[in-house]
């Protein structure tokens, strides 16, 4: 009688919980998901974008009027769910491969790559504990050339165009100087831009993060990451 008690109240403490957790639904909650330790960062009211995991890769979808720039719903849009997975030390090399599918129409983008800032802080474009973004924006739109895939850094850093085909996109950080080059084949690497970001040197906290943004049907836009290697070991797989 006594376990069966037990059980009962713990039970009751979960429900209240999960019911304390519904009182303000435009909460974001962070928790682990199909991922070993990732993260995940809920969209408002839970909604706007979406991930699972398939035999043939991390999949990461746009919903209508999600925005990865901002952490607060205007205008008629909101934050959308962001994927983030935590990064230690000063010296790391990230490798990237992923695949897109982006119908033309009205704008829409995948934005991924490394956010440098405060602890425990949702790792979004628009968060202002942000002291370094090294962004990647894979997008299409409405004209030709809006399909593009472009990098670059925040604050400051003017776009780079790169050949949206490309097998492999690197992130490199060797102390307070951070890097990304490209590769077509996986074996040779072309760089694209390296610069001293002494602001990020005691930041307490820094992630690889994938969100997006759609400013109308997405279609069924996905992101599929097939590889996520750092320091060459894999983390998808």
């Amino acid at each position: 009688m006594k376990t069966l008690q037990i059980k009962l109240l713990a039970a009751a403490l979960l429900a209240a919980v999960f019911t304390a957790g519904c009182i303000n639904p435009a909460m974001f909650k962070k928790g682990a998901y199909a991922i070993d330790d990732w993260e995940t960062w809920t969209g408002w009211n839970d909604a706007y974008g979406s991930h699972e995991v398939l035999p043939d890769g991390l999949y990461y979808r746009l919903t209508e009027r999600q925005d990865d720039t901002r952490d607060m719903s205007s205008d008629g849009y909101s934050p959308g769910l962001i994927l983030s997975k935590e990064l230690l030390g000063a010296s790391w090399t990230l490798d990237l491969e992923a695949d897109f599918r982006i119908p033309p129409g009205q704008v829409k983008r995948f934005s991924y790559g490394i956010w440098e800032g405060g602890d425990s802080s949702r790792p979004s474009i628009g968060n202002a504990s942000a002291v370094l973004k090294v962004l990647a924006q894979r997008q299409n739109g409405p004209r030709p050339q809006d399909d593009a895939l472009l990098v670059f850094y925040l604050p400051g850093g003017k776009p780079f165009s790169l050949p949206i085909n490309l097998k492999v996109l690197r992130f490199k950080r060797a102390g307070n100087f951070f890097s990304v080059d490209y590769s077509m084949n996986r074996k040779k690497f072309i760089p694209v831009f390296r610069l001293d970001a002494q602001a990020a040197a005691a930041v307490p906290s820094q992630k690889f993060f994938i969100g997006g943004f759609a400013g109308g049907d997405p279609q069924g836009a996905y992101a599929r990451l097939t590889s996520l290697k750092i320091n060459g070991r894999e983390t998808l797989r």
